[in-house]
């Protein structure tokens, strides 16, 4: 008995300190590290969203924020496969989306411009919110869409206010 929980004790230990020495200690770089740029989406009417739109070629609710402060270009913008898209009896467009963002895009290096090739732009295939297992997605690379591939989106037009 003695020997079988030395071992276990051994194992736990181990992963104690695998787990204690973060991936970046040892001279590689961690996925949460590269995703920490990865901000999670703001709540639907944050003052923080510039415009919403629904993009019908692609199938896409779109968000564009502006997540810096100040007088800044948009910075962040999601975009989420939708269900259905109609016009209410107001007039107004109506996207019915899933729950989350199926892509999302970072400006990292502040140019106002999302750049896939530049790793401005990531995919979350399970579309379960920002959690670390999303990855950087290029739409030219052949294969990588989840469903074929997707068009770059349609670059946001910086118009006030959230409007569909």
């Amino acid at each position: 008995m003695r020997p079988v929980l030395r071992a276990l004790g051994l194992t736990i230990g181990a992963l104690f300190l695998a787990g204690v020495l973060d991936s970046d200690e040892m001279g590689i770089a961690s996925p949460s590290a590269a995703k920490s740029a990865l901000p999670v989406e703001p709540d639907e009417f944050d003052r923080r969203e510039v415009e919403a739109y629904y993009d019908w070629r692609s199938n896409l609710f779109f968000r564009v924020f502006k997540m810096a402060s100040g007088e800044s270009k948009p910075d962040f913008m999601t975009a989420r496969r939708t269900y259905k898209a109609s016009v209410n009896q107001y007039g107004h467009e109506v996207a019915i989306t899933f729950s989350h963002p199926l892509f999302y895009w970072v400006d990292l290096n502040g140019d106002g411009e999302f750049e896939p090739a530049k790793g401005e732009m990531w995919i979350d295939i399970e579309e379960d919110g920002v959690n670390g297992n999303e990855r950087p997605y290029d739409p030219v690379t052949p294969g990588e869409a989840p469903r074929g591939p997707m068009p770059l989106p349609p670059q946001p037009s910086g118009k006030p206010g959230g409007h569909l």
